[in-house]
């Protein structure tokens, strides 16, 4: 193809009469208009550099942070996330419509400077760049693409203005934007139509929609006169509608252009990518006067920029379980509230004009609890499926916890059932206050003996139950299916019984960071006492504690979930399920464990190793599973919204037909039990949640 082309425009040069292709960058443009549309553009850029100016040095009133470090890693998220447009491809329109404009604004932005090039630093000294086969090649992709940027551009407006969604932000500002670059993208065409109609150049083909403009505007039978006289007043027009573009970008939605990507750069990257979905500790914790977030100047520079990074494309707020179930958190808004009080506080005139857009900037009264309410934090599960559809990588759930943190320890404002679970943690280590004597009672319902860590020298395997397998009626099944599994397959494991405590991971996403700590510290001190290889965890909340955050404090342990451990002894056929059970199951993948660790094929390969067991997948799967609702400190609170979002969630199981519910969490099979709903057999029969273990102990037979 590309051969092709280029014998065309090898024909095209060589059998030209007259002169060469070659770009007349001034046509009928008069010097004195010429240096006008200079000083326009230069007032223009002083303008645009002084806005954004005003808008980013209010980044710097936050504290500091090292976002410097992996470059290359870095430079990888740039061209995934802004050039490839990883995340915004996700949804097959959308991504289809902002593809479109993204590429086409590039390439024609690159042809713009091209042509700025050529006229101002090369033509002064007797050097032409847009000529002969090259300027051919420009002329085809700069038409091409700006015929892209039309449609994406139409595209976005019907997708917004005609077919409309209850994610989107309708207000003056994006109507603003996609009405100026749809006039500025038209006006292009007109120019070029205009001159086309006039010179009629040989190789006018080689811009298609340029000529056909052109012929449009020889059927009207205007004078040549009358057509240059156009050209001036559009040119002059085009480039007005440009500096519009230019001055308007630090006060409009066009701010994105700049912050998407910056917010990608200097987005957090540790050395593995689920490590940076931890809580980051507050340092030096007792010596500190302030816990937590209670001003923005609280925040790192790093969290001020993403606040004002948000496209308001609104996909953290479609998928977010809070919003779905009509809680006070619009996980969109929040950040929008974020950012406007942000910008009235640095008295940029965005703020003035997010009235008219409908986002009313903050009255200027606390920040947490005015700005933000104390509901909207306390609604949150910390599931992260917001920061996982983010497409310019917003972290929503550590400004959440920074400002539960302040509501926690600094102000010490929390709901009744939040300071109960943490006087429980605090006197009994765990977060119901059941007596400590009581954490291994699970096991004497076993007709074999679990062995404990104290009495062993050194295991293989640590299995850590957790608090709600250890003391829970019906998560206590979880626990004695796994060990009875273990037992089965001759696993050389331990628990620690008596010995263990809560992980400390409740107190930590509720806000309370300094009996987090105190707690993970403590046991750090009793596992480091012991000999193992690796721990095995029912819940995924003692998973992602164990395997991930207490590394920040010298614990980090090589930490697996039963599943997947479960998983590979059936594969080496150390447990053989026999008997068939014949369910339809669904399975629902547990935030901790899935968007947090990735595990999200070894209990569907636990499942389907299960003679008569047929899997049926949700809408909402794997990492776009909507959550429970326990998670965050859920399970402990009655957040009030106009649904449940365990409710939410098993309506969504019962859609599929099937009648079992597998999970892979103890709090999720709580939330679901609670929950109550009925399969959509029209039988009405429950949908019963079950933990794969249990599933997998009925097949292989105690």
């Amino acid at each position: 193809m590309l051969q092709q082309l280029h014998e065309l425009t090898t024909q095209i040069v060589l059998a030209a009469e007259g002169p060469q292709p070659f770009r007349d960058n001034f046509w009928n443009i008069p010097h004195g208009l010429k240096y006008a549309l200079y000083a326009g553009i230069l007032i223009a850029t002083l303008a645009l550099f002084y806005g954004m100016w005003q808008r980013m040095s209010l980044y710097f009133k936050g504290k500091a942070e090292q976002r410097l470090d992996h470059l290359p890693q870095r430079m990888e998220r740039v061209l995934a996330y802004i050039f490839g447009q990883l995340r915004i491809a996700r949804q097959s329109y959308a991504g289809t419509m902002h593809l479109l404009i993204f590429w086409a604004f590039l390439v024609l932005l690159l042809g713009t400077s091209l042509a700025t090039v050529d006229a101002d630093f090369l033509e002064p000294f007797g050097y032409k760049m847009l000529d002969n086969h090259f300027y051919l090649f420009y002329e085809f992709a700069l038409d091409t693409f700006g015929f892209f940027f039309l449609i994406g551009l139409g595209m976005g407006w019907y997708r917004r203005y005609v077919k409309g969604s209850v994610k989107l932000s309708y207000d003056w500002g994006w109507a603003f934007m996609l009405g100026l670059l749809f006039l500025i993208n038209l006006t292009g065409f007109w120019v070029e139509g205009l001159r086309l109609a006039v010179w009629q150049p040989d190789w006018q083909l080689f811009s298609p929609f340029g000529f056909l403009t052109a012929q449009v505007i020889n059927l009207l039978g205007l004078s040549e006169g009358v057509l240059r006289t156009s050209h001036q007043i559009l040119w002059v027009a085009h480039f007005v509608l440009v500096a519009i573009f230019m001055v308007g970008i630090p006060y409009t939605p066009l701010m994105h252009l700049v912050t998407s990507p910056l917010n990608i750069l200097f987005s957090r990257i540790e050395d593995e990518p689920r490590k940076e979905r931890t809580l980051q500790p507050i340092p030096d914790i007792e010596e500190q006067e302030v816990w937590g977030v209670g001003e923005l100047s609280h925040f790192s520079w790093a969290q001020l920029l993403q606040f004002d990074a948000c496209t308001e494309c609104g996909r953290c707020q479609v998928a977010c379980p809070a919003w779905n179930a009509g809680t006070a958190l619009n996980p969109k808004h929040l950040i929008l509230d974020l950012r406007n009080e942000m910008l009235r506080q640095g008295n940029v005139p965005h703020s003035q004009l997010d009235a008219l857009n409908g986002h009313a900037p903050a009255a200027g009264g606390a920040l947490v609890g005015e700005v933000i309410r104390d509901e909207t934090l306390w609604a949150c599960t910390t599931c992260r499926a917001c920061v996982y559809e983010c497409p310019v990588l917003i972290d929503h759930v550590t400004p959440i916890v920074d400002m539960r943190r302040f509501l926690t320890m600094t102000e010490g404002r929390m709901p009744d059932s939040v300071s109960g679970t943490m006087r429980n943690l605090e006197r009994a280590g765990n977060p119901w206050g059941y007596r400590q004597d009581e954490r291994d009672a699970w096991t004497q319902k076993l007709d074999f003996e679990v062995p404990r860590l104290s009495e062993e020298e050194e295991v293989e395997y640590l299995y850590f139950v957790g608090c709600l397998s250890s003391f829970d009626d019906r998560n206590q099944r979880i626990a004695r299916a796994v060990v009875t599994l273990l037992e089965q397959a001759g696993v050389n494991y331990a628990i620690l019984g008596k010995e263990e405590t809560c992980t400390g991971d409740p107190a930590r996403r509720l806000g309370n960071e300094y009996l987090y700590q105190i707690m993970a510290e403590r046991t750090i001190e009793t596992l480091n006492n012991h000999s193992f290889k690796t721990v095995i965890t029912s819940c995924p909340h003692c998973f992602n504690a164990l395997g991930n955050e207490y590394e920040q404090f010298g614990g980090g342990y090589q930490t697996i979930h039963h599943s997947e451990l479960l998983a590979d002894l059936v594969k080496r056929r150390r447990l053989q399920p026999r008997t068939r059970l014949d369910e339809t199951v669904t399975y629902h993948d547990p935030c901790y464990l899935g968007r947090y660790n990735d595990v999200f094929d070894a209990p569907r390969e636990l499942l389907a190793a299960i003679p008569g067991v047929e899997i049926v997948e949700m809408g909402r799967s794997r990492e776009q599973a909507l959550c429970c609702g326990g998670g965050g400190g859920g399970v402990f609170m009655e957040v009030h919204g106009e649904r449940r979002i365990n409710d939410i969630r098993l309506q969504e199981a019962a859609a599929t037909g099937a009648g079992k519910l597998a999970a892979g969490c103890p709090f999720c099979v709580v939330m679901f039990d609670s929950a109550g709903a009925v399969s959509d057999d029209g039988g009405g029969n429950v949908l019963i949640p079950e933990d794969v273990a249990e599933l997998l102990l009925r097949s292989v037979g105690e």
